[in-house]
């Protein structure tokens, strides 16, 4: 239940990154024609696919902020202020979107919903480890993906009838709606049990924790969460994103800070915004429709295509209990730079039902490891102390490189042509050999067990010695 409310600002996050695939063309080149309705414009006339890239991508450089400015709050206030607060960013953005009338204007309202979904995005993986057991990391850790894929299908149900003018509005403004709900809702959630002790308030804490164990003996469990915190206390108080990267934490979290960092990386660099952000104009490069003709076939196939994506993220949740992060890892990565080159060959040839299937794949099987797994990296491998920290540093990451993607992409597919996604099947390739060299395995295990096997230094994980019992 708590893992669901506080999804809801993930979900906002899946709404808005895909809020101008299928509309893209209406908005960027307004195929459905120039006008006005009272003061507002039918599009926002981008001549430029360069600043339509920035447009798109600035979305991203909002949830940096929103996820380095959570941080202190969460640490200050807690997962339910940081959640319930930052959901307002939303009715900001929603209503500058909504009644845009120039690109500036636009690019802010993309701003102010990226800085909600940052912050949501950076609390609900670390809640989420909080808050459940070992076990049910496993499932419930693949929240966000599931969340955010959500969004993206249910936008882009809405936007087959929502993207002509001026119905376009219309789409934008309900993640105001989704924003509000979830200020009213999430103060009925629990708060963070680790979070209330780690600030001394052990009766909140015990209560929190037999809500969320409920008719469960939960004596040894709080003695061991109390029993670890007072061990952080004695070492230190939560550490910031600085003292991360510069090294200053009692444990040598140089490796944690290499995996976090370069899942997430990788995550951006595997081409899965190219397809979120852009997969109407690459389907379209093969159907070749009418962009004013809406809905078109190449949107119609990117609803499906999130309908598709969301089946596979569920799937991914379920496999998540039987299979090790590792291995869904190198199958997701590996799969993905396997399909980017059957695309690139589909393209060549023109093979319409080729490339149409391989984007398919490529969605499908991103979401079985790569999408949810780099999420709950920090929230698996860090100690408490730096776990909010951690998590700012990855998804900052994540971010900075989905904004790079979002910018580059249309430039270089004019440059590149048919042969874009080899880019992204280099990249795939490198992050299979990087996964099996240094990410360790997590499922079922303690964090302070993993925490205390790999606080050594950057190390091979191939190997017995580095496998947690």
């Amino acid at each position: 239940f708590c893992t669901a409310l506080a999804a809801i600002g993930t979900f906002n996050f899946g709404w808005n990154i895909g809020s101008v695939n299928i509309p893209g063309d209406v908005l960027q080149n307004c195929v459905a024609g120039r006008k006005y309705y009272g003061p507002f414009p039918s599009c926002i006339d981008v001549s430029s696919g360069t600043v339509w890239g920035i447009i798109v991508g600035c979305f991203a450089l909002g949830a940096i902020i929103g996820a380095v400015v959570s941080n202190p709050v969460i640490d200050r206030m807690g997962y339910k202020f940081a959640l319930s607060w930052f959901a307002l960013a939303n009715v900001v953005g929603a209503l500058l979107l909504s009644l845009t009338t120039s690109i500036p204007q636009f690019i802010i309202g993309r701003v102010f919903v990226g800085i909600a979904a940052g912050a949501a995005n950076n609390a609900l993986s670390t809640y989420v480890s909080d808050m459940t057991t070992p076990r049910g990391r496993n499932v419930l850790g693949g929240g966000v993906q599931f969340a955010c894929n959500v969004g993206i299908m249910l936008n882009n149900a809405f936007a087959l009838g929502l993207a002509p003018p001026p119905r376009w509005r219309i789409l934008f403004a309900l993640t105001g709606v989704f924003g509000l709900i979830n200020f009213a809702l999430f103060p009925f959630a629990s708060e963070s049990p680790k979070w209330l002790v780690s600030k001394g308030r052990y009766d909140e804490a015990r209560e929190s924790l037999s809500r969320f164990r409920k008719g469960a003996d939960i004596e040894a469990e709080f003695r061991d969460m109390v029993q670890a915190d007072q061990e952080n206390r004695e070492r230190t108080e939560d550490v910031n994103v600085v003292q991360v990267i510069r090294g200053q934490t009692p444990d040598n979290l140089r490796h944690q800070l290499l995996c976090v960092s370069a899942l997430m990386f990788f995550q951006q660099l595997c081409g899965i915004n190219a397809v979120i952000f852009y997969s109407t104009q690459i389907i379209n490069k093969s159907t070749h429709d009418n962009p004013a003709d809406i809905p078109t076939l190449a949107q119609i196939l990117s609803f499906v295509i999130s309908v598709v994506a969301l089946v596979f993220t569920f799937a991914g949740m379920v496999l998540g209990a039987y299979f090790g992060r590792r291995t869904l890892l190198i199958f997701s990565h590996g799969t993905m730079a396997l399909f980017s080159a059957i695309m690139v060959a589909g393209s060549v040839k023109n093979i319409t039902g080729l490339v149409v299937t391989m984007v398919f794949l490529f969605n499908a099987f991103f979401n079985l490891g790569v999408g949810p797994i780099p999420w709950a990296t920090a929230g698996e491998m860090t100690p408490r102390y730096a776990m909010t920290a951690m998590s700012a540093i990855g998804t900052g990451i994540g971010y900075v490189f989905t904004f790079v993607i979002g910018v580059i992409f249309p430039p270089m597919q004019t440059a590149w042509n048919n042969y874009t996604f080899f880019f992204f099947m280099a990249w795939n390739v490198a992050a299979v050999s990087f996964v099996f060299l240094f990410v360790p395995e997590t499922k079922d295990r303690r964090i302070e067990d993993t925490v205390r096997t790999h606080s050594c230094g950057i190390h091979f994980v191939v190997g017995k010695k580095w496998q947690v019992e």
